[in-house]
């Protein structure tokens, strides 16, 4: 590694080990040290901390994560421990992601507030997992989970990859995130009061949306997708328009 790199991680791990990043419980603490023995024994390897998994491709590492990932409290663990399962080509891979994701929408890290940590690297390394897996006997399942706008803000390559396998009610769901009308706070998981308080916003989540549906909707060649996009072409919000244009362009040709 590079000498900038290894720096780098060695301060995650300073952080780690500070409680200051890569925080967690004394019960995750055990399990993590359980988890590094057998990785270090079947690997012949040297790994004694979660920033290491966040930052390194630990090769033959996925098989053993796997049989830890659900003993896990912290969804930030498990999040850490999914690209190495996915990476490694375990047995059941998508399984366990699927799981894995519908167990962190139940969490409370799931809706972060203002001032708080965001779930950001949770949700990306979810998202990049679905699509590296491209499991389409398991389309039904990932459309029950876009088919909700605050997990389609958080899976917007899960929702293209939806897109262009032309999954029924997909077309739909996009012109809906187009037009923005059905997205309303309750929605979003944040309450009719208080939205201000977390973090994204609302307005930033119906926009995102917007950029995602002009994305997928070049799978779908409809007069009644054309119609929607030229809707949008001369939109208040220039990046909107801009990419409504090249959606039409795409369509057209």
């Amino acid at each position: 590694m590079k000498g900038k790199y290894v720096s780098m991680l060695n301060d995650a791990i300073c952080d780690e080990i500070a409680g200051v990043d890569y925080t967690y419980n004394e019960h995750d603490k055990e399990i993590l040290k359980k988890m590094f023995a057998e990785i270090n024994l079947q690997t012949g390897s040297e790994y004694n901390y979660l920033a290491e998994v966040a930052e390194l491709a630990m090769r033959g590492a996925g098989s053993i994560m796997a049989q830890y990932v659900d003993l896990f409290d912290s969804e930030s663990i498990r999040c850490y421990l999914i690209p190495h399962i996915v990476s490694d080509g375990v047995r059941c891979s998508m399984e366990i992601v699927l799981q894995s994701y519908l167990r962190f929408r139940t969490s409370k890290e799931y809706i972060s507030k203002a001032g708080e940590p965001s779930p950001a690297h949770i949700y990306v390394r979810y998202d990049n997992a679905f699509k590296s897996l491209k499991p389409k006997r398991l389309a039904a399942e990932l459309y029950a989970i876009v088919k909700e706008p605050r997990d389609a803000y958080y899976l917007p390559l899960t929702v293209r990859m939806l897109s262009s396998w032309k999954i029924i009610d997909m077309e739909e769901l996009l012109l809906a995130f187009l037009g923005g009308t059905s997205i309303t706070a309750e929605s979003v998981g944040l309450g009719a009061d208080g939205c201000e308080e977390y973090y994204p916003s609302l307005d930033t989540i119906k926009r995102e949306l917007r950029f995602t549906a002009l994305a997928g909707l070049i799978h779908f060649n409809t007069e009644r997708t054309f119609k929607a996009i030229e809707s949008v072409i001369h939109d208040a919000d220039e990046d909107i328009a801009n990419a409504a244009k090249k959606t039409l362009k795409k369509l057209r040709f």
